[in-house]
């Protein structure tokens, strides 16, 4: 997969875990790092993916 699909995929799946994640889970996913999201997904996925991933969980947080 390249990686602009890579980025769009963990984008898509940050907004639909943060709809449904509490606010707790919402507050950790924010207040971490990169690197703690690398620790906390998956360790097959890229760079790419966690970027997209923390970018649809902070879409959702601000309320965009």
């Amino acid at each position: 997969m390249d990686a602009t699909a890579d980025r769009q995929r963990g984008l898509e799946l940050g907004r639909r875990w943060a709809e449904h994640a509490s606010a707790h889970e919402l507050a950790i996913m924010v207040s971490g790092s990169f690197d703690d999201l690398s620790e906390i997904l998956p360790p097959d996925v890229s760079d790419q993916f966690v970027g997209g991933f923390r970018e649809g969980v902070l879409h959702v947080w601000r309320g965009a």
